[in-house]
């Protein structure tokens, strides 16, 4: 029902709004850590918060809207493995290398995770069975 209505691409777009507060509230940290210091010095804020919860909101929702399609799709597994890793890396590693200050390694990681969980996001259309 939700995927042939009006809903699924009001759903998708507040999705991806919710993604671009995530990530670029994430990715200057990460380039501010790599000595890049264009980037005010800044911790992550209400503003990522807010990013993953509506991410965490309309994500279930898109994804129960059509379980058969998602579950059968390569791409959406990808993705679900790589944030999965991604927010360990963010609430982990990440989290104290920004306490320290230090960490390229760990901002060259979170880069690299959230790249592929966008790239991933924008297969699930791509690999659909």
């Amino acid at each position: 029902m939700l995927k042939n209505s009006w809903l699924f691409p009001a759903i998708e777009s507040a999705h991806l709004c919710g993604l671009a507060l995530l990530v670029g509230t994430i990715i200057p940290v990460d380039l501010r850590l790599l000595g890049w210091r264009g980037f005010p010095e800044t911790r992550p804020t209400r503003w990522t918060r807010l990013g993953f919860a509506i991410m965490l909101t309309t994500g279930p929702v898109m994804f129960f809207s059509d379980m058969p399609r998602y579950l059968a799709n390569p791409a959406f597994r990808v993705k679900m493995a790589v944030l999965a890793a991604a927010l360990i890396s963010h609430c982990t590693v990440r989290r104290n290398a920004v306490r320290k200050g230090s960490g390229r390694l760990a901002a060259l990681l979170s880069i690299a995770l959230w790249t592929c969980v966008v790239l991933g996001g924008r297969a699930i259309a791509d690999f659909d069975i």
